[in-house]
């Protein structure tokens, strides 16, 4: 069976009591009392007359880190990215990157909203923030004067004006007289009737938007069995509100004005440290009625209130035992950080409860340094009563004369120095609070000694070390705290924006249309997180760009490893590690769709790389055979020319030899005649015979041979 009212009310009641209780036995002082030492508050131990110093310890410690957790997270354009849980939705997750990252940034102040959440969460354990979804609507009063009959209905149509009030105004215009087409005389024409309106009336602007708040860490209340907002089974956003606001926010003035006022929330531990003595709140109600405070609670409750014995969530909006509103929800607004959580517990450890005591041990340390230099300078004098002019001891002047009666009157009682002790200690307490904290000298670049007689890479090895621990509360931001906010804020867009909204992203104006996007994305925080420092991430980057630059260069826009939208992300991404916050002032924006259509305009011009290789290895082959025929055929020319040569050789020696052997036997012969003249055996007509012979046959051998 459902509960009645009374029974949410008595369960309200149980549920506030016990979470109010849950805080009060120790987080709300350990809170207070780490809000005191960030403030350098004094101790309560202090002595009259002696150092009170307080050293900043946990100031530095949370001061030291918050920037560099920031740094990740604001270094880039897109704090958060969605990415599509299924195929085709590419472009809607691009979409919603663009609008929730618009939302955080623009339309409420991100960088502020999250300074303010990481400092609760490094100083008071956890950091709340509030995400919903504002539909107030804006009354503008506006006046309209001589308006005609047109102009007012014009107006009237609007459906967001309301006409408060309205005057109407004749104007009579006598008209010249005219002539009469029956009798062609002039007559009096009728006169001109205008009538005009003066109007005031009530524009209500009504442009839901989602509202991101800080949340002060005493303000929140959880159930004490819950382990993280998700799974509790009660959530509270307690503030002081007065019945101004109650009513402007459309609850009845009669029950408003009904409920019991309180300062319970104002003057608790936690805000008493937060302000100074001067800026204490206080009770406005002896002044005026509508500015009295009333404790609100904006509860998240999981009840029965169907009785069908399953506990849904909803929001009661309850004061003074009054249940002001109530309704079904699907969304808890809250969303929490922990630097240092402690697993199966709600609320773990800030960084300021590991540095509280050391500042106590080093403020007492220095108070009793500083006590020891005070005594040094102005040591105590023994005197021998009657001997010395007290008053001339007591008054403490440079070069003042103390009137003694015996030289051993006046005894000085030297106080030694325990600076040398001191110091040590000191630097002993800064690196015991460098490892418990990640925050040190040697991370943040400030210790020159560390520098000296000490190598590049082990000086870099020491710093990456140090930096480790934030690093790690970085990450644990970012996959809690950071990606429920903004699945948060899109769950809230597809469920309340219903109309298409015009926003200046990226330098150009774009259409936002939730309706028509699918809620389940798969959230990717993207943050700074990277190994190495600053400058080995912009190697890292500048070699990843090379490489994408050399394929797309060898393999054109068609090849299946970098396409033109993914090369041009390298370059925002170089853009942004370089301190660039907008990488549109360099560079276009380019879709998916995009990419695919200029690689498919690239590939039309040229063949597919494999199939250029091939051709260009099968060119080379021909080259390469036809180089080796010219070869061949240059080879079998000169073999040819060669023979040739060898035959004429040949030839030429064979008549060489003939000529030589005809010269010889005509020779022979002309002896042969000149022996036989010699023995007058022949006549000489035959001696003439024989001789013309052997010259003709010498005479033609010589040309054949010539």
């Amino acid at each position: 069976m459902a509960i009645d009212e009374n029974k949410l009310k008595a369960y309200l009641e149980s549920e506030i009591n016990d979470s109010i209780g849950y805080l009060e036995t120790e987080t709300t002082d350990q809170r207070q009392e780490a809000l005191e030492y960030y403030l350098r508050e004094k101790y309560g131990n202090e002595v009259p007359g002696r150092s009170q110093i307080v050293t900043g310890e946990v100031a530095e410690v949370i001061d030291g880190a918050l920037p560099q957790i920031l740094k990740t997270f604001t270094s880039s354009k897109d704090a958060v990215v969605f990415e599509p849980a299924k195929e085709g939705s590419e472009e809607q997750a691009e979409q919603a990157t663009n609008y929730v990252n618009y939302i955080f940034n623009k339309e409420n102040n991100g960088f502020e909203i999250m300074h303010d959440w990481f400092k609760d969460a490094l100083l008071q354990k956890v950091g709340i923030v509030k995400a919903y979804w504002n539909d107030e609507k804006d009354v503008e009063i506006e006046r309209y004067f001589r308006l005609n009959d047109d102009e007012l209905a014009m107006v009237a149509s609007d459906e967001e004006v309301e006409i408060v009030s309205q005057s109407t105004t004749e104007e009579i215009i006598e008209n010249d007289p005219v002539m009469d087409p029956m009798t062609g005389q002039l007559v009096d024409a009728p006169p001109t009737v205008n009538k005009y309106h003066d109007i005031k009336v009530s524009r209500a602007v009504s442009e839901g938007k989602v509202v991101i708040e800080n949340v002060p860490p005493e303000e929140f209340l959880i159930s004490k069995r819950a382990r993280s907002i998700a799974d509790s089974e009660f959530t509270a956003h307690r503030k002081m509100m007065t019945r101004s606001e109650l009513v402007a926010m459309g609850y009845d003035e009669d029950l408003v004005y009904s409920l019991a006022t309180g300062d319970a929330l104002d003057f608790s531990p936690e805000r008493i440290a937060r302000y100074s003595r001067g800026e204490l709140p206080t009770d406005m109600e002896a002044l005026e009625p509508a500015l009295q405070l009333v404790e609100y609670y904006e509860c998240y409750i999981k009840t029965d209130l169907d009785g069908d014995g399953i506990a849904e969530m909803r929001r009661v909006c309850y004061a003074s035992n009054e249940i002001l509103h109530e309704e079904d929800c699907d969304y808890v607004p809250f969303h929490s950080l922990c630097p240092i959580p402690i697993p199966h517990k709600f609320f773990g450890q800030s960084l300021a409860d590991r540095a509280m005591d050391l500042q106590l041990i080093k403020s007492t340390v220095t108070r009793q340094m500083l006590d020891n230099l005070y005594l040094t300078n102005n040591y105590r004098v023994g005197a021998v009563e009657g001997q010395v002019n007290m008053d001339d001891l007591l008054t403490s002047t440079a070069g003042g004369v103390i009137r003694i009666k015996n030289p051993n009157a006046l005894v000085p009682m030297q106080v030694t120095s325990n600076a040398n002790q001191s110091f040590p200690m000191l630097e002993y307490l800064d690196s015991v609070q460098a490892k418990r904290t990640g925050v040190s000298d040697a991370q943040q670049g400030l210790n020159p000694d560390l520098l000296q007689n000490v190598t590049a890479t082990a000086v870099a090895a020491m710093t990456s070390q140090a930096g480790g621990k934030l690093e790690l509360i970085a990450r644990i931001f970012a996959d809690t705290g950071v990606s429920s906010l903004f699945k948060g804020i899109l769950h809230l867009v597809c469920k309340y924006q219903q109309k298409e909204k015009i926003a200046n992203v990226n330098g150009k104006f774009v259409a936002f249309d939730p309706r028509e996007w699918d809620t389940q994305y798969n959230v990717s925080v993207n943050v700074g997180l990277g190994t190495g420092s600053k400058q080995e991430q912009l190697a890292t980057m500048q070699m990843i760009l090379d490489k994408q630059e050399q394929i797309i260069q060898q393999y054109g826009l068609g090849n299946p490893l970098v396409n033109l939208k993914q090369y041009r992300d390298t370059l925002a991404k170089f853009v942004n590690m370089a301190g660039f916050k907008d990488d549109s002032q360099f560079l276009m924006d380019i879709s998916e769709e995009q990419a695919k259509q200029m690689a498919q305009q690239a590939s039309q011009g040229q063949s597919d790389p494999q199939v250029q290789a091939a051709e260009a290895l099968a060119q080379a082959e021909i080259q390469k055979a036809q180089m080796k025929m010219q070869a061949d055929q240059a080879k079998l020319q000169l073999d040819r020319e060669q023979m040739e040569l060898k035959a004429q050789k040949d030839a030429l020696e064979l008549q060489m030899k003939e000529v030589q052997q005809t010269k010889e036997l005509a020779l022979k012969e002309l002896e042969l005649m000149m022996d036989a003249q010699k023995n007058n055996d022949v006549s000489q007509t035959e001696k003439t015979k024989v001789l013309m012979s052997a010259l003709e046959k010498i005479n033609d051998v010589s040309q054949r041979g010539m």
